[in-house]
C-alpha cells in the first residue's frame, strides 16, 4: 500500500500541475541532486491497535521541491516557491488518491535548502503530509503471495516495450 500511496501521490502532481512541477518521482530527500524537481517519500509509520487483529498504519510522508532561481531576486525565487509549493498543498489537500486510506493532511512545511543546493542557485522546500489505512492479519498463504515481484526489463532506453520478464520470490530470513 505504501508504494500505491507514493505513485498515486507522483500521478496527482503530474496530472494537475503538469510541466509546472517538473519532473516528479519517488525518492528520498535532496541531498546530491543538482536539478529542479518534485520528489514523494514515505519517512515513518506507527500502529495503532484497533482489534485482536486489526491495526491502523499512520504514515508520514513528505513531498521535496527543488527550485532553481539563477539571476533571480530572493523575494523573487520565493514567490515562485511558494506558488509550486501552494500548488502542490492544493492538489494533494484531502484526497484519498482513490485508494483506501485517510484523505491526504498537511502537517508542516519548511525551508530545507542547505549549502551545496544554494551555491548551486537551488532552493529547497519540504512539505509533510499524514494519512492512514487499516491492515489485518492475513494468513501465511497470502503472506507468500506478498514476497513475490515481477520484474519487466527493458533493453533500449525510454523504451516502452518489455523485452523480458521474470517473477522472483523472496527467500525468507529470520
Amino acid at each position: 500500500m505504501i508504494n500505491q500511496i507514493e505513485d498515486a501521490i507522483v500521478t496527482r502532481i503530474k496530472a494537475k500541475l503538469g510541466a509546472t512541477a517538473g519532473k516528479v518521482d519517488v525518492q528520498k530527500g535532496v541531498e546530491g541532486i543538482p536539478q529542479p524537481a518534485v520528489y514523494v517519500s514515505t519517512e515513518a509509520g506507527r500502529f495503532e491497535k484497533i482489534t485482536q487483529v486489526t491495526f491502523k498504519q499512520h504514515l508520514t510522508l513528505f513531498v521535496d521541491i527543488v527550485f532553481s532561481y539563477r539571476g533571480a531576486k530572493d523575494s523573487e525565487r520565493r514567490k515562485g516557491m511558494y506558488l509550486i509549493l501552494e500548488g502542490i498543498l492544493q492538489a494533494l489537500l484531502l484526497q484519498d488518491l482513490e485508494l483506501k486510506i485517510k484523505p491526504l493532511e498537511p502537517q508542516s512545511w519548511r525551508n530545507t535548502t542547505v549549502e551545496e543546493l544554494r551555491s548551486q542557485g537551488l532552493l529547497s522546500f519540504s512539505l509533510e503530509l499524514t494519512t492512514s489505512y487499516t491492515i489485518s492479519k492475513i494468513d501465511d498463504e497470502a503472506l507468500t503471495d506478498l514476497l513475490v515481484i515481477g520484474l519487466n526489463y527493458y533493453l533500449a532506453p525510454g523504451d516502452d516495450t518489455v523485452d523480458a520478464s521474470d517473477t522472483v520470490t523472496l527467500q525468507e530470513t529470520l
